[in-house]
């Protein structure tokens, strides 16, 4: 816990850093996302918003995709947040999604930054379409669905994750264009509409969003 000096100057340091504006705030916290920070800005499929509460100011960026593809031994993050002080990142943390052969990999090996569908993911999305709609038209997908899709290569199949909260899974071999080891967990699972229980209030007060 923070002692009432420590709590009135991390309430200065929010205010200044407020001053400097939305805009300003979010270039500082975009150089700890993307190696180009200017696509995101301009990507339709990134929500970014600035909140800020008595001692911490942060950027939360949440990338929304319907489809996404995950070469061999890629990292991204989906969502991230990143606090900014003053002129500077004082920490970042998120969900990341994983495509190593060791999952436990940790990220501080290979720096993540937050995904986005590039032209030449696109193409590969179309190319694994074509080999999956080959196949029993149950398996069949339209792109122009927006149903969350997470796609992972792999060296000899190309692994589908279909849905979000409870997805449902099977494999693609890149040789045959088999569709194998579908799974469907959840199949007969009909969620609990009981809503989960209300964590404590942030150490800093409750986040107020900065619209300017």
């Amino acid at each position: 816990m923070h002692n009432e000096q420590e709590l009135e100057e991390l309430r200065e340091v929010v205010n200044q850093t407020i001053k400097l504006g939305k805009r300003v705030i979010v270039n500082v916290a975009l150089k700890d996302v993307s190696i180009h920070p200017e696509s995101i800005i301009n990507d339709d499929k990134i929500t970014i918003s600035v909140w800020y509460n008595d001692i911490q100011v942060k950027v939360e960026f949440n990338e929304r995709s319907p489809i996404r593809y995950f070469p061999i031994g890629s990292q991204y993050f989906l969502k991230k947040t990143v606090y900014v002080s003053l002129d500077k990142v004082s920490g970042s943390g998120g969900e990341v999604m994983y495509n190593n052969e060791n999952e436990g990999l940790a990220i501080g090996f290979n720096k993540a930054y937050l995904y986005q569908t590039t032209e030449q993911k696109q193409k590969t999305i179309d190319l694994i379409f074509e080999l999956n709609n080959r196949n029993d038209p149950k398996y069949h997908k339209d792109q122009a669905i927006q149903q969350y899709i997470n796609i992972r290569e792999r060296e000899a199949y190309y692994e589908m994750q279909i849905g979000d909260e409870f997805p449902s899974t099977y494999k693609i071999s890149k040789k045959s264009g088999e569709i194998y080891d579908y799974k469907d967990p959840y199949r007969n699972f009909y969620p609990s509409p009981d809503s989960a229980p209300i964590g404590p209030p942030p150490v800093g007060g409750p986040w107020i969003e900065l619209k300017e």
